[in-house]
């Protein structure tokens, strides 16, 4: 049974424009470069990687989520980003997100800035997530692929910065629509924690 999405964020809070490219592109890639990042043991599971492309749009922040579609062998119906299994010729785990996210959504390895990785993810069904934290162009075109992708849509990073923690797995969000939890969810959550920090410390 899953339980209860997080309550509504209050609208004065959700309504400050204080996240932009100006504001956060390279305090995100200082803070990712500086911070002790926390890796699973190896052999810990099946390693893969995702990748959480921010943008700007309206005066605010987004990241690109996907959904992939029912009938999928693993992860059917589920909210995530773009990103999956390591390839025997993949030489890195960041090859595997930015190649993923290429065949997945269409963004092009040239058009991403990968500011830098965030904490791993142990998941339920046995892999180790690695998940890349990029910026890409407001204005960039997808093209997701029909057979991993049914409908991608943006998300405001203020989103995961306001709302209060995750306190269990099942817990998440509910956002335009979709219910992001598990890794995603706490992906997400470990990213806004540290945009978090950044807008504090400013």
């Amino acid at each position: 049974m899953v339980r209860a999405a997080f309550p509504d964020i209050p609208r004065q809070r959700m309504n400050r424009p204080y996240l932009s490219k100006r504001t956060l592109r390279e305090p995100l890639r200082e803070a990712l470069r500086t911070r002790q990042r926390i890796a699973a043991p190896a052999g810990g599971g099946h390693a893969a990687a995702v990748l959480i492309a921010m943008f700007e749009r309206n005066d605010d922040v987004h990241l690109w989520m996907l959904r992939r579609p029912t009938g999928m062998r693993m992860h059917s119906g589920q909210v995530a980003f773009p990103g999956g299994k390591r390839d025997p010729e993949d030489d890195s785990l960041l090859t595997t997100a930015l190649r993923e996210t290429h065949e997945e959504i269409g963004l092009a390895p040239a058009s991403i800035d990968v500011l830098g990785a965030l904490d791993d993810r142990v998941t339920s069904t046995g892999y180790t997530v690695t998940p890349y934290a990029a910026w890409v162009a407001g204005d960039a075109v997808l093209t997701p692929s029909p057979h991993e992708v049914a409908r991608v849509f943006a998300v405001p990073l203020r989103r995961f910065v306001d709302a209060a923690p995750l306190i269990s797995r099942f817990s998440g969000y509910r956002i335009d629509g979709e219910f992001v939890w598990g890794a995603t969810a706490a992906m997400a959550r470990g990213l806004g924690v540290i945009v978090r920090g950044i807008l504090e410390s400013a």
